[in-house]
């Protein structure tokens, strides 16, 4: 298979990512486990709308939709519409095309339709945040108790490139939903019409702050599981950092990374130091839990604390 493809040409400075642009997964501990054991989950975008409904959503021109499908298909456009309409389309449908044969958009609405509900059932996208240091709000809301896995896009690209499947991958799109406008992307122009047949590259402005690269590819619908799962993923191919919850204590941080390293063991990984100072609450609470357990131990040893020494025994 080819490497992954870029959705836009290296001359849209805006949009274009190179090789070594940094990126970031927010996940709990037991993903991460997940993916030192070779194994990467990726989700449908049929199964992301679960978490927002407007997902691999956009409400362009029906005119626009058009040009763009047939643009893309060429002459195998009409195959693409005989197909829906035999295997997608209801008999009400077929009907309904049928009756309107005059009305020149009666077909094109339902053959919308069931091509973005087609393309969002067979689509499966990873998605990471693009950024060259941690995000607190990507703490807050997606890594809580759990770790941020750093990357490149550069390293995933060449990780994905021997998987056997085709990928394609790029910066998402913010839009207003409703009216579809954006400074970066216009339906009328030839060179976005590839994000029209693939709206999910596309999202509301609400979601704007997390900067969001995607890396999809294509298979056959998973309604039970809801996405693919690729195996034999080596983490020391892909993963560049791994930074720990910065709530953790320094037992839990130590625990953590032994068992990182049993699977990495040259791997860069620490606890977070995002919300830490040396003068920070957790740190001054370590230091205090640390020497209260190392002074009740001492007074445990030597009978300082006036137990009777049978009551110690086990």
């Amino acid at each position: 298979m080819p490497k992954p493809a870029q959705i836009v040409p290296e001359s849209d400075s805006k949009r274009w990512l190179p090789d070594f642009a940094e990126v970031w997964r927010y996940v709990p501990l037991r993903t991460l486990f997940f993916y030192l054991n070779g194994l990467v989950y990726i989700p449908s975008v049929a199964k992301l709308r679960t978490g927002d409904p407007f997902e691999g959503e956009f409400y362009e021109e029906i005119a626009w939709f058009n040009t763009a499908f047939r643009d893309h298909y060429g002459l195998e456009a009409n195959a693409v519409d005989e197909w829906m309409l035999k295997e997608l389309c209801s008999d009400s449908e077929r009907h309904h095309i049928e009756i309107n044969k005059t009305y020149p958009n009666a077909a094109a609405e339902v053959f919308r339709r069931h091509y973005f509900d087609f393309i969002r059932r067979t689509r499966f996208a990873w998605c990471w945040f693009h950024s060259y240091r941690e995000s607190a709000a990507m703490w807050s809301v997606y890594g809580n108790q759990g770790v941020a896995i750093k990357s490149t896009v550069g390293k995933i690209s060449s990780v994905f490139e021997k998987t056997g499947r085709e990928f394609i991958y790029g910066r998402m799109t913010y839009v207003d939903y409703q009216t579809g406008v954006s400074t970066e992307f216009n339906p009328e122009r030839k060179s976005d019409y590839r994000l029209l047949l693939r709206p999910f590259f596309l999202k509301r402005k609400e979601y704007e702050s997390e900067q969001e690269v995607r890396f999809v590819t294509s298979g056959s619908d998973r309604a039970e599981r809801g996405g693919i799962l690729l195996k034999d993923l080596k983490p020391q191919d892909w993963i560049s950092a791994i930074r720990l919850w910065p709530g953790l204590t320094k037992d839990e941080d130590k625990s953590i990374n032994k068992a990182i390293k049993h699977f990495i063991p040259n791997a860069d990984c620490e606890r977070s130091d995002l919300f830490s100072s040396p003068d920070s609450p957790s740190r001054l609470s370590e230091i205090i839990l640390a020497d209260f357990e190392k002074s009740a131990d001492s007074s445990w040893i030597d009978g300082n604390d006036e137990i009777p020494n049978l009551l110690k025994m086990p």
